[in-house]
């Protein structure tokens, strides 16, 4: 009884050590992180656009959010609880023990994985990668019903969703089968939009570039393969922790001894996972050429170009045998306490740069007068700076923006502008106009000022697979409970609540 509140109090302190800048109110606007109050209910946020749907179901469910309070609030209630549930996960994975249960749950709740995202924006990868060990714990207890709803929230992004159907179908005994169904169900709000943009042509990428753009980067003392055994190495060497540049990833070295100290306890399922997401890892920073081959010419790829993200995979393995320290090692269970917190000494204060804006990032005046016409900005980029902050434009999540999406890292470009993008611009700088209407632009804007206006009609706006997804949890439930009730006719005997 006495351990499990200093786990509890150990655990509020971790969580809150990283959550902190999500306490406070404004809008959330950090690199590829823009979550308005309001979003409103435009085609590329459910999916349609210009670009791949790599932001659905999560820009479409804040759409709908946003109608009865604000997306902010929701997304900050996610992150909060999220990272508790990773340090519920922890607790599950870990075997007791004081300092090796504590370990694990700092490293579930703070790696150096879940810090680089966060710096880079990735807020909903973040929830998943916490949700990660929660949902395996589950899995290798056959909580079915659990495990089906922490993967429908994991599945608010593409990554997340894969990870965390894919570490469901290792972990779980039974009800594989309807965890398949369930799964495709979550997959549905991003795979049908992409599918349909690969057949009608999508953006185009610079396979070569992106594979070296993205590839696993080297950090200081440890390089690239001691980066990602210390689950670092994210490809922005702008979005880590100063400490990571002073040679602090040392420590995670000492992180990744540690869990060999107790990999022997930890299940096989977890192991294979973790050597299947480092090894892909790996092979990216390697062969570079290789991973640019899988992204010309296997559909879906691009999904993982950033493969430093499949880390992922590997963080119940490492929880896992982080807690399961024997107990006689309290040497070594202490030593990876403390290289878990000194691998980024400096999280809870670089994490600063994630706290809400309440600067005014839209003209509203000016949306209200484009309402749900199709809008060619002819002087705003993907990115953006705004009060100061480098972040998605957020008129790309109140209006139907006239979408480039060209990305350049490092002086090259990785992402080419979209075709009708590039045709829109070639259009209004030749001054056809009959062009820029047939393109279905009903509205050119330059400097926040409405400039032409056309009678192109309004795009759909495609919402039904995201109000599918939304309703997954009910199908979740649904099915569990013709599970039990299958089960109660075959034995009678048996009480349902152990299947819960």
């Amino acid at each position: 009884m006495r351990n499990r509140l200093v786990f509890s109090a150990f655990s509020a302190a971790a969580v809150l050590a990283v959550v902190w800048p999500f306490l406070f109110g404004g809008q959330l606007a950090w690199r590829d992180m823009l979550v308005l109050d309001y979003p409103q209910m435009t085609a590329s946020n459910f999916g349609g656009g210009d670009l791949f749907a790599r932001n659905a179901p999560q820009d479409g469910f804040l759409s709908i959010i946003a109608v009865v309070m604000p997306a902010t609030w929701v997304v900050k209630a996610l992150m909060v609880a999220s990272a508790a549930g990773s340090a519920a996960g922890a607790w599950w994975l870990s075997n007791k023990e004081l300092l090796p249960t504590l370990s694990a749950i700092a490293l579930a709740v703070a790696n150096p994985f879940v810090i680089e995202r966060l710096l880079q924006g990735h807020w909903s990868v973040v929830i998943a990668a916490w949700l990660l060990p929660l949902i395996a714990a589950a899995a290798l207890n056959g909580r079915a019903l659990l495990v089906w709803l922490l993967v429908f929230v994991a599945s608010l992004t593409p990554t997340g969703a894969l990870v965390g159907i894919t570490v469901a179908l290792v972990c779980m005994n039974k009800h594989r089968l309807v965890t398949l169904g369930l799964g495709v169900l979550y997959l549905l709000p991003w795979a049908i939009p992409g599918i349909i943009a690969t057949f009608r042509g999508g953006q185009d990428m610079n396979p070569l570039a992106a594979a070296q753009a993205f590839a696993p980067r080297a950090e200081e003392a440890v390089g690239t393969l001691g980066a990602l055994l210390g689950l670092g190495g994210i490809w922005n060497a702008d979005a880590v922790p100063d400490s990571r540049h002073l040679g602090f990833a040392l420590f995670g070295l000492g992180v990744f001894a540690c869990v060999l100290l107790g990999i022997r306890s930890v299940p096989k399922r977890l192991i294979v996972l973790a050597l299947v997401g480092m090894g892909i890892a790996i092979f990216a920073w390697l062969a570079p050429a290789a991973m640019a081959w899988a992204l010309e010419h296997i559909p879906g790829a691009g999904l993982f170009r950033d493969s430093q993200k499949l880390l992922i995979l590997a963080l119940p393995a490492y929880v896992a045998a982080i807690g399961r320290i024997p107990a006689k090692q309290t040497i070594a269970a202490a030593c990876a306490l403390g290289f878990i917190i000194l691998q980024t000494p400096d999280a809870s204060s670089s994490l600063a740069a994630l706290r809400g804006t309440h600067a005014q990032l839209v003209d509203p005046d000016l949306v209200r007068e484009i309402g749900s016409r199709e809008v060619l900005f002819v002087d705003r980029d993907t990115l953006v700076t705004t009060d100061g902050r480098l972040a998605i434009d957020p008129y790309s999540k109140v209006v139907n923006k006239v979408e480039s999406g060209q990305l350049t890292v490092d002086g090259e470009v990785v992402d080419i502008p979209s075709a009708r993008w590039q045709a829109a611009m070639t259009a209004w700088q030749n001054n056809d106009r009959k062009a820029v209407e047939e393109l279905g632009i009903g509205v050119v804007v330059e400097g926040e000022e409405i400039v032409y206006e056309t009678a192109a009609s309004t795009p759909k706006v495609p919402w039904i697979l995201t109000s599918l997804w939304m309703l997954s949890p009910l199908i979740a439930a649904l099915a569990r409970a013709a599970i039990l009730r299958n089960e109660r006719q075959s034995n009678p005997t048996k009480s349902p609540e152990q299947n819960l």
